[in-house]
């Protein structure tokens, strides 16, 4: 009798065994994972994030829904997930910069208020013109510039990079555009192709997916070429060629933040929804998915992410009026 019992032990043990976790692993503490969108259903960072949550939920094993909370320029869903949303792991954010930054010189919040998992969209600004523009090259354009300060029109978005990036050529050459606003990336865009304006400077990844045909990119404010414009110069190399100093690499990313507090409450659950993030965005299906809309994702984790977070708002701290309506 008393073999017989130890036997339904020792089976009892190994039914165990087999069904527990293994050692180190977590589940997602919550039934539902959201994430926020705070812009309008449709445009590129809506349609990123869109696309990697079927993904997302084969990593994590729970449901992955798209909440679209827009308004002032992401300010108004951002600030919302902080006032109401638990730091459980139930929400998180999908934003981009600068416009993070810029928020955070409207007092709306502060960079420090998050915690960030990563970036998995990175598109370098570029300096833009019509297709059939008399400019053939950025030199060209930027002597066009330095001869009649503020005459040549350029779209510009007020809370943008394209404001940024007016400023340093005008402070490195003296060379700048008139700045003609317009209120998103598409109308920013679409007065270049209408001819309203002469040139601008935007984001590539997005301009390639959507304005090809009738645009083209004279330099891009990254710190190397780009392997899908290897004929683009720089425009650093541009300015060396014309005896000024280099400017930051300026650039568009997207990315995903928490709540400041799940980080610490949940460490096994953020470095397990950090790496569910990266196999998803990294999984052939996304992959392709993307570049069909020639839109380049990739991941960069979330110790880079929050150092180039710093790096980014430091650029942008000298022009923070720009954001507060001056």
């Amino acid at each position: 009798m008393k073999g017989k019992r130890t036997l339904r032990w020792i089976f009892m043990a190994l039914i165990v065994a087999l069904i527990a976790p293994a050692p180190g692993f977590c589940e997602w503490p919550v039934k539902q994972l959201n994430i926020v969108v705070p812009f309008s259903p449709g445009g590129t960072t809506d349609r990123i994030a869109r696309a990697m949550g079927p993904f997302l939920e084969q990593e994590i094993g729970v449901p992955v829904v798209l909440v679209n909370r827009k308004g002032g320029g992401g300010i108004i869903g951002t600030k919302a997930h902080l006032k109401n949303d638990p730091a459980d792991g139930s929400f998180i954010v999908y934003t981009l910069q600068p416009y993070l930054s810029g928020a955070i010189f409207k007092d709306a919040f502060q960079m420090d208020d998050f915690d960030y998992i990563g970036i998995n969209y990175y598109s370098p600004q570029g300096l833009w013109v019509h297709q059939d523009s008399e400019y053939t090259s950025a030199r060209q354009l930027m002597e066009a510039l330095k001869k009649d300060p503020n005459k040549i029109p350029m779209s510009v978005i007020p809370n943008s990079w394209s404001r940024v990036g007016n400023s340093l050529l005008k402070d490195r050459l003296g060379a700048s555009g008139k700045e003609i606003p317009y209120q998103s990336g598409g109308k920013q865009r679409m007065g270049v192709v209408k001819k309203e304006v002469v040139f601008t400077i935007t984001e590539v990844y997005g301009t390639l997916a959507s304005a090809a045909e009738d645009m083209r990119c004279l330099a891009v404010f990254d710190d190397e070429r780009l392997p899908d414009l290897p004929d683009v110069p720089t425009m650093n190399e541009v300015l060396q060629e014309m005896g000024a100093k280099p400017i930051p690499a300026l650039s568009n990313f997207r990315f995903f933040m928490v709540k400041k507090g799940f980080k610490e409450s949940h460490p096994d659950q953020f470095r397990m929804l950090e790496e569910a993030m990266r196999k998803a965005c990294q999984h052939p299906e996304y992959q392709d998915m993307m570049n069909k809309q020639k839109l380049k994702v990739e991941w960069i984790g979330s110790e880079k992410t929050t150092a180039a977070m710093a790096k980014t708002h430091e650029t942008l701290m000298p022009f923070a009026s720009f954001w507060k309506g001056k």
